[in-house]
């Protein structure tokens, strides 16, 4: 299984994608609108206006990104008494910030023709669950830990 299936036969064809100049806000309503239908989806591709790939934002990222802000107590003043109010408030003031120090760029790039084996190769060294898959200069699906997981279960479904 490992050396007969190919990136092609796993990969997902949609995903997120903003382009670089977009807010976290952008990067949160893109993700979500991605999990929509997958639920396994915990990043979103970024492109420059060209529509060449930059690289990655995770929800890690975005929780990087926002946290300290939520934090630090910009938003969350003491004399408020409607907590849930305060925390949307803070979320929607924190979320403004520009993506670009977030930006995953040393994303695993893999081919349409990779087997299986090399895609878990790159998973087990770069210990992060996503590649991209590039043909002729473009991004073209990406693949997920999940993905290679379900391949892993029906193979031992059919022993």
């Amino acid at each position: 299984m490992l050396l007969r299936k190919r990136a092609w036969d796993i990969m997902r064809e949609e995903y997120p994608s903003v382009r670089d100049d977009a807010s976290i806000s952008q990067v949160i309503q893109a993700l979500e609108g991605g999990r929509k239908n997958s639920s396994d989806l915990n990043f979103v591709v970024v492109f420059d206006r060209s529509g060449a790939f930059k690289g990655v934002v995770s929800m890690w990222n975005i929780i990087q990104s926002i946290g300290p802000c939520l934090l630090s107590g910009l938003g969350l003043l003491e004399k408020e008494v409607n907590w849930d109010q305060a925390f949307h408030r803070a979320c929607r003031t924190c979320a403004q910030v520009d993506l670009g120090e977030y930006l995953q760029r040393d994303v695993p790039v893999v081919k349409p023709n990779d087997p299986l084996a090399r895609i878990l190769e790159i998973f087990l060294g770069y210990r992060r669950g996503r590649a991209v898959v590039e043909e002729g200069g473009k991004i073209i699906g990406i693949v997920v830990l999940a993905d290679l997981y379900r391949e892993i279960g029906l193979a031992l479904d059919q022993s």
